[in-house]
C-alpha cells in the first residue's frame, strides 16, 4: 500500500487489532450499536480506557418507538480523552476529504451502506442495504483499499466494496472527524472525572421508568406486530430489547471499572445492571417466540420484571453515590 495508508498515531499495526474486552464474545451483547462499538475500539486502539465514558448510559429513555440509540456525548469524550468530535463538511467528496483527515491522523466517522462491508458477511454484506457508521483510519485511492473500524473489530476492504463505499450518491453522507485537542486525562485523574460525569448523568436520567413506557407501547401494538415477517422482528428487537440490554451491560462494566479504580463502591449496582442486561436478552427470546407463534398473549406483562430491576438499579446507585 502507498504512504496514503499510514496508520493514525496510537493505533496498532494493521491486522493485529485485538478487540477490547467490552466486545468479548461471552458477554450478553458482544456488540451494542455501531457508534458505541466504534468508539470502544477507537479508544482502545489509542491505549485509552473506554469504560470511563459509559456513565451516559444512565440517561437512556424509551422514545415512544425505540429505546434511545445510546451514544457517548462529545463533551464527555473531550473531557476524558482530549478528543474533539467535529462534523466533516463534505463538499469535495468523502473519499478526497477522508484522505486529508486520515493523513493528519484524524479518524473519520461516516455513515455508509453495510452491504459493502465484508465484516458483515452472513448478515448484510452483499445482501441487504443497511445504514451503519464506520471509522476510517486510512485509505489508498490508487489501489482502492480501506482500513476501517466497525462494530467490534478492525477490517480492510478493497475492489468493488471500496467503489461501493465511495461511489456516487444523491446526497453526501453525514461524517465526523476526531481531532486530538488536549492530552487525555491521566490514569490517576480519569476515574474521578468519570465519577463526576456519572453523577451529572444521574441527575438527567428519565423521571418515568422507561421500561414501563416500553411495556405500555408494546401492549398497544403487540398483536399486529408479531404477525409481521421475521425481518420486522430483527429491526424491532435491535431498537428495543438490544439497545436496552446492551446499554445496561455497558453501565455494569462502567460501574465495575469505577470500583476497580477506587472511585466508589459500585459492585452491587453493577450486578443489578447486569441482571437487567440478562433479563432484556431473555425477553428478546420471548419476543422471538411470539413472532414464530404469531401470538402475543401475555408478552407485554413480562416486562414488569425488567421494570422492577430498572428501579433497583437506580435505588442501588443512589445509595452508592451518597457521600
Amino acid at each position: 500500500m502507498t504512504a496514503a495508508l499510514r496508520l493514525p498515531p496510537g493505533l496498532g499495526a494493521a491486522g493485529v487489532h485485538v478487540p477490547h474486552r467490552l466486545h468479548d464474545p461471552d458477554r450478553d451483547w458482544p456488540e451494542t450499536n455501531c457508534y458505541v462499538d466504534l468508539w470502544i475500539e477507537l479508544l482502545h486502539g489509542r491505549g485509552l480506557a473506554p469504560e470511563a465514558m459509559l456513565g451516559f448510559t444512565l440517561r437512556q429513555d424509551f422514545e415512544g418507538d425505540q429505546f434511545t440509540f445510546f451514544k457517548p456525548p462529545p463533551g464527555d469524550i473531550e473531557r476524558l480523552y482530549g478528543l474533539e468530535v467535529l462534523e466533516l463538511a463534505v463538499y469535495a467528496g468523502i473519499e478526497a476529504q477522508a484522505l486529508i483527515q486520515a493523513k493528519a491522523g484524524r479518524p473519520v466517522l461516516v455513515e455508509v451502506d453495510a452491504i459493502h462491508l465484508p465484516d458483515t458477511h452472513g448478515t448484510t454484506y452483499g445482501r441487504e442495504h443497511a445504514k451503519t457508521t464506520i471509522g476510517i483510519l486510512a485509505l489508498d485511492p490508487a489501489s482502492g483499499e480501506l482500513d476501517y473500524l466497525h462494530n467490534a473489530g478492525r477490517f480492510r476492504l478493497s475492489g468493488a466494496d471500496y467503489a461501493g463505499i465511495f461511489g456516487p450518491s444523491t446526497l453526501p453522507p453525514y461524517a465526523e472527524f476526531v481531532k486530538a485537542v488536549a492530552p487525555p486525562l491521566s490514569p490517576a485523574d480519569l476515574p474521578g472525572a468519570a465519577r463526576e460525569l456519572l453523577v451529572r448523568h444521574r441527575a438527567r436520567a428519565p423521571r418515568r421508568n422507561p421500561v414501563l413506557a416500553f411495556r405500555d407501547a408494546l401492549a398497544a401494538t403487540a398483536g399486529g406486530l408479531v404477525v409481521q415477517p421475521l425481518s420486522v422482528f430483527h429491526a424491532y428487537a435491535f431498537n428495543t430489547t438490544r439497545q436496552l440490554g446492551a446499554n445496561f451491560e455497558m453501565l455494569a462494566s462502567h460501574l465495575a471499572w469505577l470500583e476497580a479504580q477506587g472511585a466508589g463502591t459500585f459492585a452491587a449496582v453493577a450486578e443489578v445492571a447486569a441482571d437487567l442486561s440478562r433479563e432484556a436478552k431473555a425477553f428478546q427470546f420471548q419476543l422471538a417466540r411470539a413472532f414464530h407463534r404469531r401470538n402475543a398473549d401475555g408478552l407485554a406483562p413480562r416486562l414488569d420484571r425488567l421494570a422492577a430491576t430498572y428501579e433497583r438499579v437506580f435505588a442501588s446507585l443512589d445509595r452508592a453515590l451518597v457521600p
